[in-house]
C-alpha cells in the first residue's frame, strides 16, 4: 500500500478506536505512525529487508509497552495507527513477517500494488479521512492558522518522499502518458495530489502563524 492509503487508514481506524472517551487525537503524529513501519524501505543498505520486523506486532509491542504503561488508554489509538500499516493495509495488499521473531513466514492476501482493489482501498480510506476530519472538526483546525499545524510538514515531508522513491526510475513522459491511459493510475495519482496540497496547506497555516507571531514580537 501507498503511504497514501497508509496515512488515510491510519486516521479512520486511530480515531474510530479513540472514540469519544480520550479526545482529540494529535493529527500529525497519527499520520507519521500509519506510515512508520516503512522506515526499512531506507535501510535496504544495512540489509534490512521490507516487511520484515518492521512489520510485527512484536516489535511495536515492545516499543509502546512504556508508554502504555504510563498513558494507558490514550495510547492505544495511536498503536493503532502504526499497527494498521501492517495488520490491516499491507496485510491485504502484500504480505508481511506479521509474527516476527517467533515466526519468519510471511502472511497477507498479497494483492498486488497498483490493482484496482488497491486503488479502491486507498481511496476509500481517503474519503473515510476526509469525511471524519470535515464532521469532528479536525479539517477546519488543521486548516486554521494555528502553529501547531507546522508540525504537519513532517506528514508532508514523508508523503513527497515516497512519491519520489517511487517515481525515481520512471521516465516523466511515458509516466504522464500512462496517466491519460489508465484510470486506475490517474485516481492513485490524483489521490496523491489531494493529500499532498492539503498536508501542504495546513503547514503553511501553521507557518504563517509562527512567522505572524515572530512580527508582532519584533515590532
Amino acid at each position: 500500500m501507498f503511504f497514501l492509503g497508509h496515512m488515510a487508514w491510519a486516521y479512520v481506524l486511530a480515531v474510530v478506536f479513540a472514540g469519544k472517551r480520550w479526545g482529540k487525537l494529535f493529527v500529525p503524529a497519527v499520520l507519521m505512525l500509519g506510515v512508520l513501519p516503512d522506515v526499512d524501505l531506507f535501510l535496504g543498505g544495512f540489509g534490512v529487508e521490507h516487511h520484515t520486523f518492521t512489520h510485527s506486532l512484536f516489535f511495536w509491542f515492545v516499543l509502546f509497552a512504556p508508554f502504555l504503561a504510563v498513558y494507558r488508554g490514550k495510547v492505544i489509538p495511536y498503536f493503532v495507527a502504526v499497527v494498521q500499516h501492517f495488520a490491516f493495509g499491507d496485510f491485504i495488499v502484500g504480505k508481511v513477517m506479521l509474527f516476527w521473531p517467533f515466526s519468519f513466514s510471511y502472511f497477507g492476501f498479497n494483492n498486488a500494488m497498483m490493482s484496482v482493489f488497491d486503488v479502491a482501498l486507498e481511496t476509500l480510506g481517503l474519503l473515510l479521512a476526509a469525511g471524519i476530519m470535515y464532521f469532528n472538526g479536525d479539517l477546519r483546525r488543521l486548516l486554521s492558522v494555528d502553529k501547531r499545524n507546522v508540525l504537519m510538514f513532517f506528514p508532508f515531508l514523508a508523503l513527497v518522499t515516497s512519491m519520489l522513491f517511487f517515481a525515481v526510475d520512471v521516465p516523466i513522459v511515458p509516466l504522464i502518458s500512462h496517466i491519460w491511459h489508465s484510470n486506475v493510475f490517474a485516481t492513485i495519482v490524483l489521490a496523491h495530489i489531494v493529500l499532498v496540497v492539503f498536508l501542504a496547506v495546513s503547514t503553511a497555516q501553521g507557518l504563517r502563524r509562527l512567522s505572524s507571531g515572530t512580527l508582532h514580537f519584533l515590532e
